[in-house]
């Protein structure tokens, strides 16, 4: 009985696009519900993720019983963490932040038995073989292994073509958000020169024969990647999707109750020059919209403000969501309209 196949590799090998998502929740429950979504392939990410060996089998079991295949990045590509790895049970690796032929190279031996490579024969003891339930599990689990190598700074782009040389390696993932940092646009992937050089990275991985992966959460660019022959494309990450999920869920909950708010006015008879100076104030931070004698201002923070002015008095409308910090919010616009009024003694009066 041969080690088990690995059905994401030989998709890659027949050039059939494997589309995934990227697992750091952390929990074999969260797997369990992403594996019956439908994707190609899931990652466990030790990486970024607070996974351990124990967190990463769990979730790779639950993976097991659905066409979902595991693949699995450790934090590093530490020989000995790469053994265990395979032991539990992952086919797939993604190592991150390959730089050289020559740590390519090691990668490769890290997941191959000797005599070419240098993982360690403990299979007995091993998920990896059923705990011993593989007889032949020694002699065919390297042909099921499949290496993924991802480059994600200069250093590995200037060195790409050498990387794509080397035997075993069976593909490369482009990482756009390290190599957009190193490239001097940390936090924005989409940077036309950041694109371009991933864009032109694809090609050579395609040329060279490799797959070629990423992980973008757009869609612009997923469809770019996919058209330029990547064949492993990951659209989106199980924390952003939930966190997303929960910020909206809860905005529209609060928009159920009303917003707070309160009424204030001041005696003054230059009304409509600070109702100007504060909509003025604030139109580089918010929305505002005034005249002489009227005036609002939204923030997308929720707090509104809108006031009129007549010859002697200037009236005020202080808004905050349902959640909002009503008593700071009278305080700021008070303290705004009384700087702007150094000349005589404004004092704005609140009715509640």
């Amino acid at each position: 009985m041969p080690a088990p196949h690995n059905p994401f590799k030989a998709a890659l090998k027949a050039g059939k696009p494997q589309m995934g998502c990227w697992l750091g929740l952390a929990d074999p429950y969260v797997a369990q519900i992403s594996a019956g979504a439908g994707f190609d392939w899931l990652l466990i990410d030790a990486e970024h993720a607070p996974n351990d060996l124990r967190s990463i089998t769990a979730q790779m079991q639950v993976l097991a019983g659905f066409d979902s295949h595991a693949i699995v990045r450790p934090t590093i590509g530490e020989t000995w963490m790469i053994k265990q790895y395979l032991d539990a049970g992952a086919q797939t690796l993604l190592i991150p932040m390959v730089e050289s032929a020559e740590q390519a190279r090691e990668l490769v031996r890290a997941v191959t038995y000797p005599p070419h490579g240098v993982r360690g024969v403990g299979s007995a003891l091993a998920r990896a073989s059923n705990f011993s339930g593989i007889p032949d599990y020694l002699q065919t689990a390297d042909a099921e292994i499949c290496l993924l190598v991802q480059v994600e700074n200069r250093a590995g782009m200037a060195a790409l073509d050498e990387i794509l040389q080397v035997e075993g390696v069976d593909g490369v993932f482009i990482g756009p958000a390290d190599l957009a940092a190193d490239m001097g646009f940390i936090g924005n992937a989409g940077a036309p020169e950041v694109e371009a050089a991933v864009l032109g990275a694809m090609d050579k991985i395609v040329a060279a024969g490799k797959a070629g992966g990423i992980l973008t959460l757009d869609p612009k660019m997923q469809r770019a990647c996919l058209d330029a022959g990547a064949t492993f494309v990951a659209t989106n990450i199980d924390v952003t999707l939930f966190a997303a999920a929960m910020r909206n869920t809860a905005k529209a909950a609060l928009a159920l109750l009303p917003d707070q708010a309160a009424t204030g006015s001041a005696k003054t008879e230059n009304a409509s020059r600070y109702l100007q100076q504060l909509c003025k104030h604030w139109s580089h931070k918010a929305t505002a919209e005034f005249d002489a004698a009227q005036g609002s201002i939204t923030f997308d923070t929720g707090n509104r403000v809108t006031m009129t002015a007549s010859a002697d008095q200037l009236e005020i409308t202080a808004t905050t969501g349902p959640r909002g910090d009503l008593t700071r919010w009278k305080q700021v616009i008070t303290d705004h309209l009384v700087r702007f009024a150094f000349r005589e003694e404004l004092s704005v009066e609140w009715a509640d």
